[in-house]
């Protein structure tokens, strides 16, 4: 049996959490991962807004990883991982793991 988690490990200076969803089908955690970058990307949210211009693009003084090669139809691991070169506490990293429960 698979399940798909969704984890969420977030630094800021002054706060911080690790954040662990379960789900039963991947088309649920891939929304949900979505939905936490959507998040991510709105300035009253998170500090993460800061790190995109107009055109989602990263700007400097931030490190961006994403590896997402699917529309949520194939199951693949992702994640979604952003930190402050000028504050190596915050940081994003966001993944998505396909596990297969014994």
């Amino acid at each position: 049996m698979k399940v798909y988690m969704v984890m969420f490990d977030w630094s800021t200076s002054d706060d911080s959490a690790v954040e662990v969803e379960l789900f039963a089908t991947y088309k649920k955690a891939f929304d949900r991962f979505n939905e936490i970058i959507a998040n991510e990307k709105i300035f009253d949210v998170s500090w993460a807004a800061d790190a995109f211009d107009s055109n989602g693009e990263v700007i400097d003084g931030y490190e961006f990883e994403e590896h997402i090669l699917t529309d949520g139809t194939n199951e693949y691991d992702c994640w979604w991982n952003l930190t402050d070169k000028n504050d190596w506490y915050c940081h994003d990293f966001l993944d998505l793991k396909v596990m297969e429960v014994k």
